[in-house]
């Protein structure tokens, strides 16, 4: 029997964010029958990722981080549940990697976001020099991409009040898996303004690289 996939998402209020992470489980379910699939959740959301763990004691684990950066969860929280547990692996976070930037991008392109302008990406802000380092590599994997400058736009506080730096028309990339609270308030802040692209959601760029954590693992 092969190894669980433990699927650790941050978790959010949002009931479109929620349904979009079960809907991505279910995706890498359909991807691979042969493989167990479970879901957890870092925050606001059960069960957490001890409650997931103990439901599957004694059987093999590995545990793949929802999560685009090496913030809190990937750094402190995850490898304190997993300790001492036997039988149970962490396979490395998403980020950065070509084939979220390839997801990203795509995103962008459906909303309309090649236009000239300010080309924007929008991430969740972190405390973490190592998060922060990694969302700036994402944002330079994107401007290879898309063959012009991508400026890191961090989310937290006043979104509307960090955007009048930038010149219009904006095109806004979302760093993000699944809908939420900074997305929406994005969203409002740009009406008239330019684009928004959605966040990466359920896709297959997203479901090949959590099957390559997972396989990585040794």
């Amino acid at each position: 029997m092969p190894a669980t996939l433990l699927v650790a998402a941050h978790g959010t209020r949002s009931p479109a964010g929620s349904a979009t992470t079960r809907a991505l489980v279910s995706a890498l379910a359909a991807d691979r029958p042969d493989v167990p699939v479970s879901l957890c959740f870092l925050d606001v959301v059960s069960p957490s990722p001890a409650q997931a763990l103990d439901s599957l004691a004694g059987k093999p684990v590995v545990v793949v981080p929802l999560l685009l950066s090496a913030g809190y969860h990937v750094r402190t929280d995850i490898p304190a549940v997993v300790a001492g547990r036997a039988g149970v692996r962490v396979a490395r976070h998403l980020g950065p990697d070509p084939l979220i930037v390839d997801a990203v991008a795509e995103r962008l392109a459906a909303a309309g976001g090649g236009v000239p302008g300010t080309t924007l990406l929008a991430a969740i802000a972190s405390s973490r020099s190592s998060a922060r380092a990694e969302v700036d590599a994402a944002a330079a994997l994107l401007a290879e991409r898309l063959g012009r400058a991508v400026t890191v736009l961090p989310l937290v506080g006043d979104v509307s009040g960090a955007l009048v730096a930038f010149p219009e028309p904006l095109a806004i990339a979302s760093y993000l898996l699944a809908e939420g609270d900074f997305l929406t308030a994005l969203r409002a802040a740009v009406i008239g303004r330019g684009v928004v692209a959605d966040p990466i959601g359920v896709h297959p760029a997203l479901v090949s690289l959590v099957w390559s954590r997972y396989d990585s693992v040794d």
